[in-house]
Order: C-alpha cells, then sequence, then structure tokens
C-alpha cells in the first residue's frame, strides 16, 4: 500500500482491566502492515448521587508495557478523522454510577470516525430464549447508546448475535430487524 492509502484504527479503552476484551482485535491490527495503531486510553469518572461527574480516572499506567500508549490529550480526534474507532463502553451519559469523559460518548465518536465499532467488554453465559431474566437484563446493556450509535457492534457468539438483533427489534421495531441484522456481527477476534 503505498503511505496516502494506509488506515488509521483508534482503540479507546477506559478500564484497563477490560484491555482483554479489545486485545485481540488490537493484536489483528497490528500483525497488519497496512494499518496505523493507536492505544488511547479515555478518562471516566465516578458519578455524585446528582448525576455530576468527580475523581477522574486514567488508567494509561495500568495496561501492558507490550501496548504503546498515546495520551488523549495529543491525539488532534477532529484533524486525523481515523477510518475506524472501536471502543467498548456503551453508555455514553445513561450509567448512573460511572461516565467516561463526554468528549468520548458514542454520539461524538460516530461524528469523527468513517466506523465506529462496539465490542462489549464482559463475556457473559449465552441467551437461550426462554432466559426471560437475561432477556430482561438486556435492556441494560443491549440498547445502550454506543449500540445504537456504533456502524459495527461485535459480540461473542452467533447466540449473543441473534439474543441482540432480536431484543433490538422489539426495543425500536419490526421494521428495523436488517439494520441489527446488518449491524451486529459474530467478532473473529475471539481469543
Amino acid at each position: 500500500m503505498s503511505e496516502n492509502t494506509r488506515k488509521e484504527i483508534l482503540f479507546l479503552p477506559f478500564k484497563a482491566s477490560a484491555w482483554n476484551s479489545m486485545e485481540p482485535a488490537w493484536k489483528a491490527a497490528m500483525a497488519d502492515p497496512d494499518w496505523d495503531v493507536y492505544v488511547i486510553p479515555i478518562p471516566w469518572y465516578y458519578r455524585n448521587i446528582d448525576g455530576s461527574l468527580r475523581d477522574m480516572q486514567y488508567e494509561a499506567e495500568a495496561f501492558p508495557d507490550s501496548v504503546t500508549i498515546t495520551d488523549y490529550n495529543s491525539y488532534d480526534f477532529e484533524h486525523r478523522r481515523p477510518d475506524v474507532i472501536l471502543i467498548h463502553n456503551p453508555y455514553d451519559d445513561c450509567n448512573l454510577t460511572t461516565s467516561v469523559h463526554p468528549f468520548f460518548y458514542s454520539k461524538n465518536l460516530k461524528l469523527l470516525t468513517e466506523k465506529l465499532v462496539y465490542t462489549p467488554y464482559f463475556v457473559q453465559d449465552d441467551i437461550e430464549p426462554d432466559d426471560m431474566r437475561s432477556i430482561y437484563n438486556m435492556k441494560y446493556y443491549v440498547s445502550a447508546p454506543g449500540v445504537v450509535h456504533a456502524d459495527k457492534v461485535l459480540v461473542q457468539s452467533e447466540k449473543m448475535r441473534t439474543a441482540y438483533i432480536d431484543y433490538l427489534t422489539q426495543f425500536a421495531g419490526e421494521d428495523t430487524k436488517q439494520v441489527w441484522e446488518e449491524k451486529i456481527l459474530v467478532s473473529p477476534f475471539q481469543e
């Protein structure tokens, strides 16, 4: 590839303890010579009872030594417009106890990239169609802003993909099913 056709991908983890959810995709990107890869840990906050932000957390020092970190203040998001941004926090301003810095809400990141990709930072048991408790709990993470705003959502299995599609179709209407079928994918980056 010529220099002007290189692609740029950003990994925006917020908690070092959840890096393992991004690491397989990062390894694949690092192995591809056509990609410029950046890992940019983003600040997050605990929330006060009134919803205001307090106690900024920034965990860049907690990542493995094998991961080259770029400080979020030194990357020009607006002018660089990376080809892909991968996130693992879907909540934007909807989490009552924590929040990433508002600049990094999915609704804002979507405006700064060609493709916003979300992958959950947790692994859970596959959801069976008759598991009403798990289906009920999906409302806390499947209809979150990061899932809705993402261009692609990478989940752990075909059963989880089906559960996401079914839940989101019920949430947003039957006429949206094809949107979810195209957006929700089984992650090719399984370890």
